[in-house]
């Protein structure tokens, strides 16, 4: 594989875009967060990614397997290095919040594109021995720039010279143009489609519906994986951030490190399940559920009983990286289900399905935790704690019957 020119010069892209990425994500973020000081406006902010995700999602696919992947990775990183041009043209205005918004939005359509071409770029410029390898490293990239991104761009964050972060990742996003330029990916031969876009995703969505009311285990899951979204993934992305940054007054490089924190408590959960993944059985979900809502509830101790700022925050950051870890454990275990019980030949259109449902869940629960961290006291985040915890329990409660059938499924 290391001979393997068009797979180095993928690498090579997708951490210089996948870094740019990132930073221009948690630029905006603290940025908005700074100017503002309103838990609502950064949750709306935060959303609207999101929403321009699940404007494309339905299309991702059926694009991805029709149009040269090269291509549509050069229309990518050109966006995004348009975009990044046009984040420091606005950042420069008076009153730039709306404008951030609707660039937001076009970041969440293009990104949406990302992971369906290079997922399906992987098996044609590499050999089928390379590919679970292969995958492996695409993402470890990934994770990367996860990691390093918020690190980075906490270290150069300066809220009265913010635009010139975006000149920085306007060059990450031409490097990564210029390895796209020389990357060749072989075109697939594809059959024609039967009628517009529109009506080829409409009648994948048909199918897949149809299927889903005669397994209704699958859309039971879905539920449950809605639901974290909706209440563990909102609380997450919109109270701690405004939490960190406003009351407990987080620095620029604090903010950085804690967000790399948190992408390290995930990673490590995938980690972890790889490790225990054969232990599992029927009752492991309702049971690290229970752990999530122990781990939650003792949030109320940085939130309320500590007055020193500064441990109350690296406490947080521990119990909240402690408690995306075992979500994470979770997640994968309920996408490993729905695979295990798809009809393989649907399970692409499933997925995609399940994508855009649990998707979603983020964008609401934001809204709706962002209502509650404009209007709420240091008590009512405390009681907005426990009723998380209450809710998490319950959503535990709700899936021991759905995977009563977990350890035969893993087993088949």
């Amino acid at each position: 594989m290391k001979r393997n020119k068009n797979f180095n010069l993928l690498i090579g892209s997708q951490l210089f875009s996948v870094l740019g990425t990132t930073i221009v994500q948690f630029v905006i973020s603290l940025y908005v967060l700074d100017i503002t000081k309103s838990a609502l406006t950064f949750s709306v902010i935060a959303s609207l990614s999101i929403v321009g995700r699940l404007i494309c999602l339905p299309f991702c696919g059926v694009l991805a397997d029709r149009l040269p992947k090269r291509n549509l990775m050069l229309l990518m990183d050109c966006l995004y290095l348009i975009l990044s041009i046009g984040l420091f043209l606005v950042t420069r205005l008076e009153n730039p919040v709306t404008a951030i918004g609707i660039l937001t939005v076009i970041i969440g359509m293009v990104s949406a594109f990302e992971t369906p071409v290079v997922q399906s770029a992987i098996p044609i410029i590499c050999k089928e021995e390379e590919i679970p390898r292969a995958n492996g490293i695409i993402s470890s990239i990934g994770t990367l720039g996860t990691v390093l991104g918020p690190i980075l761009a906490g270290i150069i964050y300066r809220f009265d010279a913010v635009y010139q972060i975006f000149m920085i990742t306007a060059a990450l996003f031409l490097i990564a143009i210029f390895c796209e330029v020389l990357l060749n990916i072989p075109v697939q031969a594809q059959a024609a489609m039967n009628g517009t876009l529109f009506q080829v995703v409409v009648g994948d969505l048909k199918e897949v519906a149809n299927y889903l009311k005669a397994q209704k285990v699958i859309v039971k899951v879905a539920a449950v994986a809605f639901l974290l979204n909706f209440f563990l993934a909102s609380f997450i992305q919109v109270i701690i951030p405004y939490v960190s940054r406003i009351q407990l007054g987080a620095t620029d490089a604090q903010f950085g490190l804690m967000n790399t924190i948190l992408a390290i408590g995930s990673l490590l959960g995938t980690v972890v399940y790889g490790v225990i993944a054969n232990r599992l059985n029927e009752t492991s979900i309702t049971k690290n559920l229970i752990l999530v809502a122990i781990l939650f509830s003792l949030l109320v101790i940085p939130f309320g009983l500590i007055q020193d700022s500064t441990l109350a925050f690296w406490l947080m950051t521990v119990i909240v990286a402690s408690a995306m870890g075992v979500v994470t454990v979770v997640s994968v275990q309920l996408i490993v289900y729905i695979q295990l019980v798809s009809d393989k030949a649907l399970l692409g259109r499933i997925m995609s399905l399940v994508m855009i449902v649990t998707t979603l869940a983020i964008p609401l629960g934001q809204v709706m935790y962002g209502s509650f961290a404009a209007a709420a006291s240091t008590k009512m985040l405390l009681v907005l704690i426990i009723a998380t915890s209450i809710v998490t329990i319950l959503i535990a409660i709700f899936s021991i019957r759905i995977f009563k059938q977990m350890r035969v499924s893993n087993e088949v």
